[in-house]
């Protein structure tokens, strides 16, 4: 899988909401560096390159994926996906809050 090229997230109308949503995606439920994880998971990036970009090993990122999915209740990366798009939809336009807290 290739990661989202950088021009992806412009600051563009709904460029700038989405990158405001994944910028704070999972940080009312998860850790500090899980949240970072799930936004380098939503960005495309693979367990391997997430690895190398933290200085983990990719077992650790498989770890925090399955802490990711556990304490978000999914069983697959897809469903993260599906999850953020949900969030990203009722989310306010300009909000910096957490987009989960918006779903019911």
């Amino acid at each position: 899988m290739t990661a989202l090229p950088p021009h992806a997230f412009t600051a563009h109308g709904m460029g700038l909401h989405v990158m405001a949503a994944m910028a704070h995606f999972g940080t009312s439920r998860l850790s500090e560096r899980e949240a970072e994880v799930a936004q380098l998971i939503l960005q495309g990036h693979s367990s391997k390159v997430i690895a190398r970009m933290l200085g983990n090993s990719p077992e650790t990122v498989k770890v925090f994926r399955k802490r990711i999915h556990t304490k978000l209740g999914l069983a697959t990366s897809a469903e993260l996906f599906s999850l953020f798009l949900a969030a990203l939809c009722a989310a306010p336009h300009g909000s910096t809050d957490d987009p989960l807290i918006h779903l019911n």
